[in-house]
C-alpha cells in the first residue's frame, strides 16, 4: 500500500500543519483497511483487542483532524 502523505525526509524540514492532519487521516485508514483485510486471522485476542481500540482512538482524531482542516481551508488555509 502506498501512503499518499509523508513527512518531509528531510531533518531540518519540518512537517506542515496541513500533511500533519493528512496524516492522522491516512493513519486512521490504514488500521481501518488492515483491519477489515485481516481481522479473522488475528488469533491473540489481547491483540486484537488492541488494535480494535488503537482503530477506534486513531479514528476519533482522523475526524478532529477532519474538521480541523476543513475549517482551515474554508478559511483560506494555514499560515
Amino acid at each position: 500500500m502506498t501512503h499518499r502523505y509523508h513527512f518531509p525526509e528531510s531533518a531540518t524540514e519540518l512537517p506542515t500543519p496541513l500533511s500533519v492532519l493528512y496524516s492522522v487521516m491516512d493513519e486512521a485508514q490504514r488500521y481501518k483497511d488492515y483491519l477489515e483485510e485481516n481481522a479473522q486471522g488475528i488469533y491473540d485476542q489481547e491483540l486484537a483487542d488492541f488494535l480494535f481500540e488503537l482503530r477506534d482512538e486513531t479514528s476519533r482524531r482522523a475526524k478532529r483532524a477532519e474538521g480541523l482542516l476543513a475549517q482551515r481551508l474554508a478559511d483560506g488555509g494555514v499560515q
